[in-house]
């Protein structure tokens, strides 16, 4: 009985989950919503599929497009971030179990480089400069952003030459995500030396298909 009443809950999700347009954020894509629960329940259970969702950037970015103005401003840093790029990478990589400890990881390192909550600044003008504050420390430089793709371009304020990340809002926070590869560059770059030691390079850079970086609020 009680495995009947399990199977007829799943169909009953599903049925459900197929009725909701989150389960259609990526445009012009026909997302197979039965698909999208086995991805959320393999690994772990005891969260709901959509706080898995909330892990997957195309989830995050669907109908939650900004533009310039929406983050010019001073923000500060908040907590690391590392984001699936799609549903796909999530049940592969291991629901969000490896996400979990990659962001301990991320946020060991940005902390020992001089990351601190609430005193970690970035701030974008309307010139299209900007700068960026941790620690003692103060970079300037200029920043691009295409709306239609929400990419961020910033040259020099984060410690190398150029960077591009993708920025985008959640709720009131403004994400900035970055390749994997682009993350440790970063860190090396602002520490002024490699990144802490090769068990944390290796978590932070072993992970294709993750988005790595950091949130901060105004």
């Amino acid at each position: 009985m009680r495995k009947g009443l399990s199977i007829l809950s799943v169909l009953l999700v599903i049925v459900l989950l197929s009725s909701c347009k989150a389960y259609n954020y990526q445009k012009n894509t026909k997302t197979d919503a039965s698909s999208l629960l086995d991805n959320a329940l393999s690994g772990n259970t005891s969260q709901t599929t959509t706080d898995l969702l909330g892990r997957v950037l195309s989830y995050i970015l669907y109908g939650n497009t900004i533009d310039q103005d929406n983050i010019i401003g001073t923000w500060t840093y908040a907590s690391p971030k590392v984001i699936f790029e799609s549903e796909n990478i999530l049940a592969k990589i291991g629901s969000d179990i490896a996400s979990d400890k990659i962001e301990k990881t991320l946020g060991d390192q940005l902390s020992r480089i001089g990351f601190t909550q609430g005193k970690t600044n970035l701030t974008f003008n309307k010139d299209n400069t900007c700068s960026f504050t941790y620690g003692n420390r103060t970079y300037s430089g200029t920043y691009k952003f295409d709306t239609s793709a929400n990419k961020l371009t910033v040259t020099g304020a984060l410690g190398v030459g150029t960077v591009k990340c993708t920025a985008c809002k959640n709720g009131n926070e403004l994400y900035l995500l970055f390749d994997s590869n682009k993350v440790l560059s970063i860190l090396t770059a602002l520490s002024n030396s490699p990144v802490g030691n090769s068990t944390a390079s290796s978590v932070l850079g072993n992970y294709k298909g993750l988005k790595l970086g950091w949130s901060m609020t105004k």
